[in-house]
């Protein structure tokens, strides 16, 4: 894949993008925008770490852990709730929080739960997986 930075173009290797499922503000009949005031959809492409995408997952879980457990979500449901906190957050503030959300696994009164966000992440982008799973 090459991308476009300010100055030049470059070959990167990236793994292909995943196709996005969730149009922020067009979802429903409860959205922001009506149907007839849109006049472009974008596309965003953000190259996310496994523990950026943890960090997504979990600020996308907002209020929503009674669900059910993460482990039970189609794999559909963990990358609209990823999607989800990109419309929301910077990806500047995802990355940032990823630099220290691994260190939630030291702590006994959430682990599992770090741990169950973190095969989420796995099952909905294996190509990320590491060989051992938290």
């Amino acid at each position: 894949m090459s991308i476009l930075t300010h100055t030049q173009t470059r070959a990167v290797p990236l793994p292909d993008a995943v196709p996005t499922a969730f149009v922020f503000a067009a979802e429903d009949r409860d959205d922001i925008v009506r149907p007839e005031e849109i006049r472009a959809v974008l596309t965003l492409k953000v190259a996310m770490t496994r523990d950026m995408l943890a960090v997504a997952l979990e600020l996308g879980m907002r209020g929503a852990w009674d669900d059910g457990p993460v482990d039970a979500f189609p794999v559909e449901e963990i990358r609209h709730r990823i999607e989800l906190t990109l419309h929301m957050e910077s990806p500047w503030t995802i990355f940032r929080d990823s630099e220290t959300f691994p260190e939630l696994l030291d702590d006994p009164s959430i682990n599992d739960l770090i741990r169950s966000v973190y095969r989420a992440v796995d099952r909905a982008y294996p190509h990320m997986a590491p060989k051992e799973n938290v």
